[in-house]
């Protein structure tokens, strides 16, 4: 599948989502002056996370093609507090849509998407505004509370879109922000055919509930204690796969954070979790829980598809690492969700461009001994390209987006990194280098 013609359209609409409605407030953008409503809501796309003072002139003059104009960085943070950052995510919101209404196509696994769902915590500006608004209580003498937030995303982990995200106080329960994906992706996808995956800390009833009211699917990792009494019987009765029924009591609906989750238990009274113990490399037993029937998912491929979660953590890297997400461009909160949703937006353009890049790649790798080897495009130089061609994105000439984006495309297939097919495992490392049988590291538990 190819997404220029997405990616296209987007940027060819782009003036679409240049509307009052986005402002927030009667009087702003009234008056014609150097930063105009479109000029506002372009801005954090343009900007490289560099000097704040240098990034603003920088986008002025290319924006106003006059290399004289000069503006202050306390004019346009000013003018940006006026931006709902709801802009960005109806961009990402109807850039995400596109793509997956072409279902067959997106599909990775039988005719399902496969998805993670997780969260990280980043760093916000540790000033007393921020600490306010972002509900975080003011520096005591054991500094408990650091100016900290809490992002969570849902990804396809066979495309890497990131379908669904948020940005709250670190404290904000993870199944809360679980909850408000999944309500937030059903118009996007066809979530009967999508299944969720989830690590150790989502084993909750109530997203379980959520997931089988939705007529979705979901494989979570489980802890020892999760349905302790289902999984003491399987171990006497030396079974690895089994479904049962758990009955839906007062005390486990009591904590739902939602009121109509909570009748929805009440009315079905017990649903039906499958249980199954699978082998990791090391000889650990793991526990995962699904709705999945037997009949579509085997224990060995329930065993792969969570083992591609980690792919959301690839993500979360190449957010902060190379797109730099959590270097914000202001204090207050309505700035930084607007960098937040910004990139998000940006990160899916992305990966986009990724993909038909490497779709586009005609060198071929060296032939080695040991490893083979598979070339794939040069992320830090395509976010680079992406970023220096973004006044020509942004424009209404569509035929100039076009070529901008074959550009990009151009240099992105021809600049290379390779990584080796299948890595080697920990007895095939050159021990005598970045490798000790001891490190902890080396031995944890992975899938």
């Amino acid at each position: 599948m190819f997404f220029k013609d997405f990616i296209l359209e987007e940027f060819g609409n782009f003036n679409n989502f240049v509307e009052r409605k986005y402002v927030l407030s009667e009087t702003a953008f009234t008056r014609k002056g150097k930063l105009s409503l479109k000029s506002i809501i372009k801005y954090p796309l343009c900007n490289r996370k560099k000097t704040t003072s240098i990034e603003v002139n920088r986008f002025l003059r290319n924006e106003l093609n006059d290399r004289g104009v000069t503006i202050t960085k306390q004019a346009i943070s000013e003018k940006r507090q006026f931006i709902d950052p709801i802009v960005y995510m109806d961009m990402n919101d109807n850039f995400i849509s596109k793509i997956y209404a072409h279902q067959e196509e997106m599909a990775s696994f039988k005719g399902f998407h496969v998805c993670a769902i997780d969260s990280s915590i980043v760093e916000i500006p540790n000033t007393k505004i921020t600490r306010k608004e972002f509900g975080i209580p003011e520096k005591t003498q054991l500094m408990k509370d650091t100016s900290a937030a809490r992002i969570s995303c849902m990804v396809d982990t066979h495309w890497d879109f990131v379908l669904s995200s948020n940005l709250t106080n670190k404290k904000v329960d993870e199944i809360k922000s679980a909850l408000f994906h999944l309500d937030d992706v059903k118009d996007k996808m066809d979530l009967t055919k999508t299944i969720t995956t989830y690590d150790r800390g989502y084993p909750s009833t109530e997203l379980m509930l959520k997931t089988i009211k939705l007529n979705s699917y979901f494989i979570i990792r489980a802890k020892v204690t999760n349905f302790k009494k289902q999984q003491t019987q399987m171990e006497r009765d030396k079974i690895n796969d089994a479904t049962f029924d758990i009955t839906l009591n007062s005390p486990k609906i009591k904590y739902f954070h939602s009121e109509d989750l909570k009748e929805y238990a009440r009315k079905i009274k017990e649903f039906k979790i499958r249980i199954v113990k699978v082998k990791l490399k090391n000889g650990t037993i793991e526990t995962l829980l699904t709705n999945l029937p037997k009949e579509i998912a085997t224990p060995e491929e329930l065993k792969q598809l969570y083992g591609d979660r980690w792919k959301i953590e690839t993500n979360y890297d190449r957010l902060k690492n190379k797109l730099h997400i959590d270097k914000f461009t202001g204090k207050k909160k309505i700035i930084i969700e607007q960098d937040f949703y910004s990139h998000i937006y940006l990160f899916n353009v992305l990966i986009a461009l990724k993909h038909d890049a490497e779709k586009q790649i005609t060198r071929k790798p060296k032939e080695t001994t040991k490893y083979k080897y598979k070339y794939k495009t040069n992320l830090n130089t395509l976010i680079g390209n992406i970023k220096t061609e973004m006044f020509r994105l942004l424009t209404d000439d569509k035929e100039e987006i076009n070529i901008a984006i074959q550009d990009i495309l151009d240099i992105a297939s021809k600049d290379l990194v390779y990584t080796k097919i299948n890595p080697p495992t920990n007895e095939e490392r050159d021990k005598k280098k970045y490798y000790h049988k001891k490190c902890k590291s080396n031995i944890q538990d992975s899938f």
